[in-house]
């Protein structure tokens, strides 16, 4: 998968990108002089978001041409961590940074890199992923939603389902079939999409967690610009694969977090920023953290416990490798090299979710089963148990990813489908006919 126009890495040199040989320490002196130089806890947070977007560290890894400092991609987490440890507010996060923007600079021709971009870097925009229908959702390419060409504009109509932070999104990154005559991965196209419209009707969708982050969607007559049309028309599942590795990569790495939430309907903009700096990160309640684990641990007084120490210690191990395998994933990437190395990350996720939850129980025992209020830290970690489950399915689910993986990954023959190359419409025609009989 070559990424072509996306240059967030550059030329490779050692563990740096060429041009660029500072090391984290000084990378995180970089941040700090700036901050000390810069924050100001009284401005809004839409004007400090703004500030820090002109100063390139929303995502400093950027060329400085896209909006960036042309730093190395670690200078993302190391910026975000000393924002927090100077009491900063952080830049904005959200899916536009995870997977929008990264896909927009890729496909994206230059009117629309300089629409859409800079608004997700200065947090007044917030987007969602409105790819999975209800009978589309492991075969992603075998979606309904339908889009048809009326002028200079789209008409679009069908649902979507699992849309996360629909509610609270003003842009979707949305994949319909522009064509049912050609095989189905062909008659897809990608649209960068105004939800704030008639026509568009989102739905709260009730988790385990007690949240509705998941929504569904629904389109009637609903339009989008064809300028804002993505990779151009029938081009959509190649632009898809691009969003799905930065999604997947992201996500084996901690991507940029949900929070702080970007755009007017997040409830940031307006308020002060010092103010809004010192709440609570929300997404915190849903994966624990390593450091968080040892301190419950000593806390708790089960540091030396041996099974504890050895499940710490591969959970430890597990985020090294998730390190180093987004590492060969992104240079795989910008070789134009296919490479499952994005599916491999998403799998290690789903362990290291899954094994930090299991181990928040083993270090509480009994207290582990309380949830809000009485669970300790206000029922966060029985809250990670609940969301953990979660994590076999967003972004993919382990069964597709290992289908990946052994096809791509290992050379496996790839399953010859029903179907297969024959115009789509003609294929669901035929399924409705046999469920007819």
């Amino acid at each position: 998968m070559t990424l072509q126009g996306y240059r967030p890495y550059g030329e490779r040199k050692g563990n740096d990108v060429a041009g660029d040989d500072r090391t984290d320490g000084q990378q995180r002196d970089e941040v700090r002089a700036w901050l000390a130089e810069n924050w100001d806890p009284d401005l809004s947070v839409e004007d400090w978001w703004r500030v820090v977007a002109k100063a390139g560290w929303t995502m400093p890894h950027l060329p400085v041409e896209q909006g960036g400092r042309g730093l190395h991609r670690s200078a993302n987490g190391l910026a975000r961590q000393e924002f927090g440890a100077a009491g900063a507010l952080r830049p904005p996060g959200g899916l536009g940074l995870l997977m929008a923007a990264p896909t927009i600079l890729a496909h994206g021709t230059p009117d629309q890199i300089a629409r859409f971009v800079p608004p997700i870097l200065a947090g007044t925009v917030n987007w969602c992923q409105l790819f999975s229908e209800p009978g589309a959702g492991s075969d992603l390419a075998g979606l309904t939603t339908r889009a048809e060409r009326d002028g200079d504009q789209w008409v679009i109509n069908g649902q979507k389902v699992w849309s996360s932070m629909a509610m609270s999104s003003t842009h979707g990154m949305l994949l319909a079939r522009t064509d049912f005559g050609v095989a189905k991965h062909a008659g897809i196209s990608w649209f960068a999409f105004e939800i704030d419209q008639p026509g568009v009707t989102i739905r709260p969708l009730r988790e385990m967690t007690g949240e509705s982050v998941f929504n569904e969607v629904f389109f009637d007559d609903a339009v989008c610009a064809d300028a804002d049309l993505i990779g151009g028309q029938g081009n959509g599942w190649s632009v898809t694969q691009t969003t799905l590795f930065f999604e997947r990569s992201g996500l084996a790495t901690g991507g940029h977090a949900a929070w702080p939430v970007p755009g007017p309907k997040g409830g940031f903009l307006g308020r002060i920023a010092g103010e809004a700096a010192r709440e609570p990160m929300p997404s915190a309640n849903l994966i624990v953290s390593y450091p968080d684990l040892v301190a419950l641990a000593q806390q708790r007084g089960r540091a030396s416990d041996p099974h504890l120490r050895q499940g710490l210690t591969q959970l430890y191990m597990w985020g090294k490798i998730a390190q180093w395998n987004a590492d060969r994933a992104k240079a795989d990437a910008a070789a134009g090299k296919e490479s499952s190395a994005a599916n491999l990350g998403k799998l290690i996720q789903t362990k290291i979710t899954k094994s930090s939850a299991s181990l928040c129980m083993d270090i509480l025992g009994p207290d582990g089963m309380l949830a809000e209020p009485d669970g300790a830290e206000g029922g966060r970690f029985s809250t990670a148990m609940v969301f953990s489950a979660a994590s076999s399915i967003y972004g993919g689910t382990d069964e597709i990813q290992r289908n990946i993986v052994a096809e791509r990954g290992l050379g496996l023959p790839r399953q010859d489908l029903p179907g297969k190359g024959e115009p789509y419409g003609d294929v669901l025609r035929s399924i409705q006919q046999r469920g007819d009989r």
